[in-house]
């Protein structure tokens, strides 16, 4: 059924496009990103290098982008959009492939990573409907993206779609609420690729020559809703349900997971103390259960910010002090504490550490990075606008652990510490045109006492040349 609504979809896309174009309005946009990255001592940290994994890696990856955007009227709209993005590797690491001519190059599949309708005010309802594949960034971004951002992290920034339907009512010029039902599989059968991707035959990076998106079948449901109570203060109260069912094989591969119900209750709040003085803050409380064994879940999360923009001083920083808390699983405890980051196993405050959690993380959340846990990081961050086009972001992290770990791979965590280190991100963005932009960015990471005695410093290296048409 489910394949069925997703075609048709598809159909109404080609039908549009075709025999009533001169009847529509279409835009059509273009956009092409080329990217080099180099990974230095990223996964174990420089403590193994024997298996293709763990080995630093240095590649270049090229991201193509092509839709159309087509308005049937002022109630309803349809976008199409169509994405690849071929890698080339170029060692030490390799992809695993079947095929060691090929294993350099992954030639990437082209998908379909929008499809979606949408519907404003159906029979003059106060409601906004858009049913199908869909992205949650930008202006459609929950809060900061700390739960729900990206709903397929298998395959790094190539995509981030959901498989939803949302409706958003609209209850009052000033408060609004979403609900929505989303639908994601470990890799995607619900539309074709145009171009197969190759196969590892192991279930880790490709599934039947598709890419591996999720580390399992999940479904969830949520209630969002965004209210404006004063000039100064908004609140975003929510809750989220989230299903995640055995992974493929059910944990034969490496890095399975087994099958948990979370339940999800937060708030987020903006308030603007001044003109240029802001405190952005974030709160869950997640509970639930592994289906199997019944063992219990209980974690917190949240984070808290303080921002502070000085407008009229040279370069125009803004100031921001910040604080991360993400429970860790109490080894003494017979319930599970340890956070989930569900839909947000993104860069959310740096990229550098996302791959540093894979051996921490994989009997929770595979073999996909990203998995934010057992975290406490505060943060100083200044944003700095020297010239009109170009940004510099510096930022300090300090991080800790929330518990210690317990039976964590020897050569790579010490199992004893709590500071996991000191992190120190610089990022610097130029716009050259109205089409072209560019993006230089580089972390460095020093180990402390949760990781071996053997952990050296990490690197993390990016650069980036984006158009758009």
């Amino acid at each position: 059924m489910k394949r069925i609504f997703l075609y048709t979809l598809l159909s109404m896309g080609v039908v549009a496009t075709t025999s009533l174009s001169h009847s529509m309005e279409h835009k059509v946009g273009a956009q092409i990103r080329f990217r080099y990255e180099n990974w230095d001592n990223l996964i174990t940290l420089g403590t193994n290098s024997t298996r293709n994994a763990f080995k630093d890696r240095a590649f270049f990856r090229l991201r193509v982008l092509l839709w159309d955007d087509i308005k049937f009227n002022n109630q309803t709209s349809l976008r199409v959009r169509l994405n690849t993005e071929p890698k080339y590797q170029m060692g030490p690491h390799y992809f695993m492939l079947k095929d060691p001519e090929r294993r350099k190059f992954d030639q990437d599949e082209i998908v379909i990573d929008n499809l979606y309708l949408d519907i404003q005010r159906p029979g003059g309802l106060p409601l906004n409907l858009r049913i199908g594949r869909q992205d949650f960034l930008g202006p459609d971004t929950y809060g900061e993206g700390f739960l729900i951002l990206d709903g397929t992290p298998g395959d790094g920034s190539r995509t981030f779609y959901f498989n939803a339907i949302k409706a958003q009512l609209l209850l009052h010029p000033r408060h609004t609420l979403d609900l929505v039902v989303v639908k994601q599989k470990e890799r995607d059968v619900f539309l074709p690729s145009l171009h197969p991707a190759y196969d590892d035959g192991r279930g880790v990076g490709f599934i039947q020559h598709k890419k591996r998106l999720t580390a399992s079948n999940e479904f969830a449901l949520w209630a969002y809703g965004r209210s404006r109570i004063t000039p100064q203060l908004t609140l975003e109260p929510y809750y989220l349900y989230k299903k995640e069912e055995n992974s493929n094989t059910d944990r034969t591969i490496p890095g399975g997971i087994s099958a948990q119900h979370l339940h999800n209750l937060g708030l987020r709040g903006v308030y603007s103390i001044s003109k240029d003085f802001k405190l952005r803050a974030e709160l869950v409380h997640q509970f639930g259960e592994y289906s199997k064994t019944n063992r219990d879940r209980r974690a917190w999360g949240g984070y808290a910010f303080l921002e502070k923009a000085f407008p009229n001083c040279f370069a125009k920083p803004v100031l921001e002090l910040g604080y991360i808390y993400l429970s860790g699983d109490d080894p003494k405890s017979k319930k599970d504490e340890a956070f989930n980051p569900l839909f947000s196993r993104n860069p959310n405050w740096n990229e550098l550490i996302i791959y540093t959690y894979l051996l921490e993380t994989n009997s929770r959340g595979g073999n996909i990075p990203g998995y934010w846990t057992n975290l406490k990081m505060p943060l100083l961050r200044v944003k700095l606008t020297p010239l009109k086009d170009l940004n510099l972001t510096l930022s300090y992290q300090k991080l800790y652990a929330d518990e210690r770990t317990q039976g964590l791979p020897s050569f790579m965590f010490s199992n004893k510490g709590k500071e996991r280190g000191d992190l120190f991100v610089a990022m610097a963005n130029y716009k050259f045109t109205k089409s072209v932009d560019g993006l230089l960015q580089y972390e460095i990471f020093d180990p402390d006492d949760f990781y071996a005695k053997g952990a050296k410093t990490a690197h993390f290296l990016r650069a980036q040349i984006q158009l758009r048409y």
